[in-house]
């Protein structure tokens, strides 16, 4: 079949899957581009951590608990992070809605995909955070008391 007024056949265009973010671990969407991030203290150094998505909503619902609940726990042992830590989960807070509102994960159409991650328990149900909390609701405590019985 040729094209009336050139001479040739129509061409159709190349079919080229629409563009897609997928979760960079599992594969699957829908996902959003987001960064979480950690915070470790030490004595006399400290190291800020991130792990740049995109996430679906459970890969991200476990990279959030598992790096917010390890900066509670590794994040307040030195003066400045005693600052930056409590900063890192404000900060990670505010992106968890992110992934959160997200419908469940589907395998990628366009590519391949895996079981997305067990986002395991909420954050406040895990043992490592509330040990994490308890550091410096302690340490105030302890101040607190010293400083009024003196």
């Amino acid at each position: 079949m040729t094209h009336p007024q050139l001479g040739q056949a129509p061409t159709t265009p190349p079919t080229t899957p629409p563009p897609v973010t997928a979760c960079r671990f599992c594969g699957c969407v829908p996902a959003v581009p987001v960064t979480f991030r950690g915070h470790q203290g030490f004595l006399v150094v400290m190291r800020f951590l991130s792990m740049p998505g995109p996430f679906c909503r459970d890969c991200g619902l476990a990279t959030f608990r598992a790096m917010t609940s390890r900066t509670l726990i590794q994040g307040w042992y030195s003066f400045v992070s005693l600052f930056a830590a409590p900063l890192t989960v404000l900060i990670n807070l505010s992106r968890r809605n992110r992934v959160a509102s997200l419908p469940a994960p589907q395998p990628n159409p366009y590519g391949p995909s895996r079981p997305p991650m067990d986002p395991g328990p909420r954050l406040l149900h895990r043992p490592m955070t509330i040990i994490g909390l308890a550091i410096p609701i302690g340490a105030v405590a302890f101040i607190t008391i010293m400083t009024l019985t003196h």
